[in-house]
């Protein structure tokens, strides 16, 4: 990004960096997804009903709604997509006796980044157009600040409130499909990096191959998510803990102390990473340069390492995921190896617009996306991605390391086989948010202290330029 560019946001965001974050306060509690107390919309009302009805009922509505129509759903994954064809099958099977067959084409799935899709939604919105009856978005603060107080509506499949383990307080509101993983990694070819801390990472001299947060929202989002409260004492705890090797003492906690005695400690923090960070514009290239740089870290989705091809000069054995440590094997029995927190659960969430023409499909996809194990099945084989209804409808990647190559060059799991690429023996969700400590994004917190933090990051990119 050009200098000017980020002087012109950072002069834009200072204006509104003037909220107190002296103390570390209690995270805001979201709304409710009907939207307080007003009279339900037409829409609000199908959701109600939805909500009680079993997935059978519900693709029986849907399916009388749906006829011949045409069901238009945008999304910033396409995975969603390659699946609409099961997702029709089921349709058919509880189609009103003498209903023409619905068809695959009719279901119409619009991909397109974050950057744009809400400012796509938002304008047929404002055109009183609807068209697009649902979506699949990420980005937790323009999900808070241009959806949620735009009027989306949230729906929560019966099958996922029901399921025993989930959790309602963190993934029922907004409705989390999943969460995608950022996590530390870094590259060991030389056999002589020890990082058991995550301030290590903010030790002088280390350079971590990352997506600039000016570029992309997610690595923005982590960073302000970073000065809550139960971030402020992992990284304080951290810190304290004799594994720091980061060369950092109380000293350079102070210029931080205006933002409380907790969030110093995150401030600190984002100026280091910042200033260690080498900016790239997508994950790809960011992994690119760390898996043929030995010596360097990175702070990219963890699914991209599975990318990694082969040679002998590269290699997914020199990768080490520093919370699973050099030694991991098992991702079912994992043993944590570093102080902090071990990475970001961003989300992958599913809305309704405000008047989707076709309100009890959008709910029927967006359950069949959630709760079934076909509709997951594109992300399931990722090790990173995690639905939040459980991993009854996720594949086991707990072994993906063991295996060998096939005689087309394809990678092969067998738990049988020897451990070759440890880092990709991927624990549950569970382990990485409880164990690890993994910081999950939470829309409300993000769009509440947005621009207090952001105006703050961009101060640290231009010191950069």
């Amino acid at each position: 990004m050009k200098t000017n560019k980020i002087l012109y946001c950072l002069s834009v965001l200072a204006l509104s960096a003037t909220a107190s974050l002296a103390a570390c306060s209690s995270n805001p509690t979201p709304e409710s997804h009907t939207g307080g107390t007003h009279e339900p919309t037409r829409v609000e009302k199908v959701v109600r009903e939805a909500e009680t009805m079993s997935r059978e009922e519900l693709f029986k509505k849907a399916a009388e709604e749906l006829g011949t129509k045409t069901f238009n759903w945008y999304a910033t994954s396409s995975r969603g997509g390659k699946v609409k064809d099961k997702f029709v099958a089921e349709l058919n099977k509880v189609r009103p006796a003498g209903a023409e067959e619905i068809k695959v084409d009719q279901i119409n799935y619009q991909t397109t980044v974050d950057g744009k899709i809400y400012t796509f939604l938002n304008a047929e919105i404002e055109s009183g157009k609807a068209v697009t009856s649902g979506a699949l978005l990420q980005d937790g603060y323009q999900l808070q600040t241009k959806g949620i107080e735009k009027g989306y509506v949230n729906y929560i499949p019966k099958e996922w409130s029901d399921q025993a383990g989930v959790n309602k307080q963190r993934d029922a509101n907004p409705f989390s499909l999943q969460f995608q993983f950022k996590t530390w990694m870094y590259n060991n070819h030389n056999k002589d990096m020890v990082i058991d801390n995550v301030w290590d990472f903010a030790k002088e001299g280390l350079t971590i191959d990352t997506m600039d947060p000016t570029n992309e929202n997610v690595n923005m989002d982590w960073l302000i998510q970073l000065t809550s409260d139960e971030n402020c004492a992992l990284l304080k705890s951290a810190f304290e803990h004799a594994s720091n090797s980061s060369g950092l003492t109380a000293e350079a906690l102070k210029p931080y102390e205006s933002y409380g005695e907790g969030r110093k400690y995150a401030f600190l923090f984002i100026e280091r990473f910042i200033k260690n960070a080498s900016f790239y514009a997508d994950d790809g290239k960011a992994l690119d340069t760390f898996k043929a740089s030995p010596g360097h870290a990175a702070w990219i989705v963890y699914s991209k390492i599975q990318n990694v091809e082969e040679s002998e000069q590269v290699t997914k054995k020199d990768i080490v995921i520093a919370a699973l440590g050099k030694e991991h094997s098992d991702g079912k029995n994992p043993t944590l190896a570093m102080q902090g927190f071990g990475g970001f659960m961003y989300k992958h969430y599913l809305m309704l617009m405000p008047e989707s023409p076709l309100p009890w499909t959008t709910c029927a996809f967006i359950n069949f996306l959630s709760t079934t194990e076909v509709g997951y099945s594109k992300w399931a084989g990722d090790v990173g991605d995690y639905p939040t209804f459980g991993e009854s409808i996720n594949q086991d990647r707990s072994m993906n390391g063991h295996g060998s190559v096939d005689e087309s060059g394809k990678w092969v799991v067998d738990p049988t086989k020897p451990n070759e690429f440890p880092c990709l023996n991927d624990p549950s969700s569970n382990w990485w948010i409880d164990t690890a400590h993994s910081t999950v994004e939470t829309p409300s917190y993000i769009s509440t202290y947005y621009n207090t933090v952001a105006a703050f990051i961009m101060q640290q990119i231009a010191a950069k330029k």
